[in-house]
């Protein structure tokens, strides 16, 4: 899940630089919106809180608190242009707890590269499976007047590829924990 989101993370500032650059603040104010409220509270930190709350300080843990630094630091500087004084003040307490940067200020930081080689499109493919199915699952469960407490037997997902299927395997374990089902059965 740190690799995911971190891929997410590298996709999102490509797609933020490459607007800002084409004078489009708002699309670069939308991909920022998106990853934060969509991908890292909504996915990553409720996937992780386990991590965060529970057991010793291990190195499981520290590599979920430094992924989830990166993400809020990362934010911090590519939301600067657009709102400079919310962006500054999130970025100075993250400063102020770590001490990793010398700046004082956001807006003296360098602007975050893209580092290509952390972007890895199946990964984010598969989780988006997983996202998507786990809200269609969960939506039917409400329609339904179905809590999720409540197991289920099976669900039943069309596959069309190959492709789908396999990347839908790999992520069926975390769709099956998220929308307590017992088994996934492919159509």
């Amino acid at each position: 899940i740190d690799r995911w989101i971190l891929s997410k993370l590298n996709s999102m500032i490509k797609e933020v630089t490459e607007s800002l650059e084409d004078f489009e603040p708002t699309k670069a104010g939308r991909a920022i919106q998106e990853f934060t409220t969509d991908h890292l509270s909504n996915w990553y930190v409720r996937l992780c809180r386990r991590r965060f709350w529970k057991g010793e300080y291990s190195t499981d843990k520290i590599s979920a608190y430094q992924t989830l630094y990166t993400c809020l630091e990362s934010i911090a500087k590519l939301s600067a242009p657009i709102a400079p004084f919310f962006s500054d003040q999130l970025y100075r307490d993250l400063n102020k707890v770590s001490s990793k940067e010398s700046h004082d200020s956001v807006h003296l930081a360098y602007f975050p590269e893209v580092q290509e080689k952390l972007i890895d499109i199946d990964l984010e493919e598969r989780m988006e499976i997983a996202q998507k199915l786990s809200s269609m699952v969960l939506a039917l469960r409400k329609k339904e007047g179905i809590r999720v407490r409540q197991p289920l037997q099976k669900i039943m997902v069309p596959v069309l590829n190959d492709t789908f299927k396999r990347q839908l395997k790999d992520v069926q374990d975390l769709i099956l924990s998220e929308v307590n089902v017992k088994e996934l059965e492919y159509l």
